[in-house]
């Protein structure tokens, strides 16, 4: 597997948060037909990069992080992936109204209280202070905000009922998840243009069929 970032991926970055986008680094059904983008840490600096988490100077320093340090960015990243898993585990259990797993859930929290233990108020001019994340030359510390976003879409946008899975689930081909931001709250699928369309052309089949 030769990853995103040796592809040229363009990540599809419509998950509605960048906690959704995370999870949504793998195409396709987990368990059935699963299409994994990140194939090692460049391909996760990429990603971020992508999600506007990194500047270009930011991505090229942990680029060169990784080079010097091979097994540090291995295991970084094995310690990403085990975390994107835990929170689509926990968040598609949540859209299942099933409760989450007491694993994943544990894995989830840990990485939100790490997020959080790395925040800090500093001033940012007169009578004025900024919330910002340590700069501790943690491989994942781009990961933080990622985490305080998923906050908020466990703890809130989960309870709207606007957390979704794309309907081509039903068929086993999409297990993308979205937070449904659209004006009448009718999005269906990870994208128009790719499960919509296929849906659209599977009924225009079956009718076809039924018909003939």
């Amino acid at each position: 597997m030769s990853g995103a970032r040796a592809e040229k991926h363009r990540f599809d970055l419509d998950g509605g948060t960048a906690a959704l986008d995370f999870v949504n680094t793998v195409s396709g059904m987990r368990g059935v037909r699963p299409r994994e983008h990140l194939a090692g840490y460049e391909d996760l600096v990429y990603w971020a990069q992508q999600a506007r988490l990194l500047d270009k100077a930011s991505a090229e320093r942990l680029y060169a992080a990784a080079q010097r340090h091979p097994r540090r960015a291995e295991e970084a990243f094995a310690r990403a992936i085990l975390t994107r898993e835990a929170l689509h585990d926990v968040v598609a259990a949540a859209v299942e109204r099933e409760p989450p797993p007491d694993t994943a859930l544990a894995i989830v929290n840990a990485w939100i209280s790490e997020a959080f233990a790395h925040r800090r108020l500093r001033p940012a001019g007169p009578g004025r202070l900024s919330a910002s994340f340590d700069e501790d030359g943690d491989l994942l510390g781009f990961l933080r905000p990622v985490a305080l976003d998923a906050v908020d879409v466990l703890e809130r946008e989960l309870g709207t009922g606007l957390v979704r899975r794309c309907e081509q689930s039903l068929e086993g081909e999409c297990g993308w998840l979205f937070l449904d931001q659209t004006r009448n709250h009718s999005r269906r699928y990870c994208s128009m243009k790719d499960c919509g369309n296929r849906a659209k052309q599977r009924r225009h089949y079956q009718r076809r069929k039924v018909t003939s």
